[in-house]
């Protein structure tokens, strides 16, 4: 796929989300809604275990939303969540943690923003441990403004090794400036393996920053990717 078609397939995810975010709720364990018109809109959601946790926040008039999403799987794992935060004419504000732990832990973490002639911001991280996995997206979209977004996932794995990551942070920008970054890590170790990601990628104005990790050990395997794009 191309950056340009990338770039038409990301502002109809984001028109599909403005339009339709609350329908995904319905599918979450764990929910939390707020929407002002021209106030402060504040949702957070906070779960542990194999939970998923999903926070909105919407504000109009030039109001602030911030949605924050905390998922903690502990010493069995999982975790996973989503954040989704919009606003018109003001400052969207999505944060996003999923932490594991446990043996073949996982985890997850999907943060959204978008705004109207104001500020978005995505902030996503995904954090395993055992055998691990992790994962973590993030996209922020403004259309005559401003978007940011961050995106980490870090991993493990430890002495039976594996390990893997991904990390994605998308920013589009309409008239504005973006900006997007993206950590990967990994490890593995005495079993090997690793794998690591990682993609930023602004389009429109801006800048963008990617890193990857990884390692492996006795098991062998190391692989590692970091991309980053700025561009039309």
């Amino acid at each position: 796929m191309s950056y340009r078609s990338l770039k038409q397939t990301f502002f109809c995810l984001a028109t599909l989300t403005l339009v339709t975010f609350n329908a995904a709720v319905t599918q979450a364990q764990v929910v939390a809604n707020s929407y002002s018109t021209g106030g402060t809109a504040r949702a957070s959601a906070t779960g542990r275990g194999n939970v998923n946790l999903q926070a909105n926040a919407a504000a109009s008039g030039g109001g602030y939303a911030e949605a924050n999403m905390n998922g903690s799987g502990r010493f069995g794992g999982r975790a996973s969540g989503s954040s989704t935060a919009i606003t018109n004419g003001g400052i969207a504000v999505s944060n996003g943690q999923s932490h594991a732990q446990g043996w073949n832990a996982q985890s997850n973490s999907d943060t959204f923003a978008a705004s109207n002639y104001g500020i978005a911001v995505a902030n996503g991280g995904a954090y395993a441990q055992g055998n691990a996995s992790a994962n973590s997206m993030s996209g922020a979209i403004a259309d005559g403004g401003m978007a940011f977004s961050d995106s980490q996932a870090m991993a493990q794995g430890r002495f039976g090794g594996y390990g893997q990551s991904n990390s994605t942070a998308i920013t589009t920008v309409n008239g504005g400036f973006g900006s997007s970054t993206s950590v990967a890590d990994a490890n593995g170790y005495f079993g090997g393996t690793a794998i690591s990601n990682g993609e930023a990628i602004t389009i429109g104005p801006g800048n963008s920053g990617a890193v990857a990790g990884s390692e492996a050990w006795f098991g062998g395997t190391s692989i590692s990717d970091a991309v980053h794009y700025v561009g039309p």
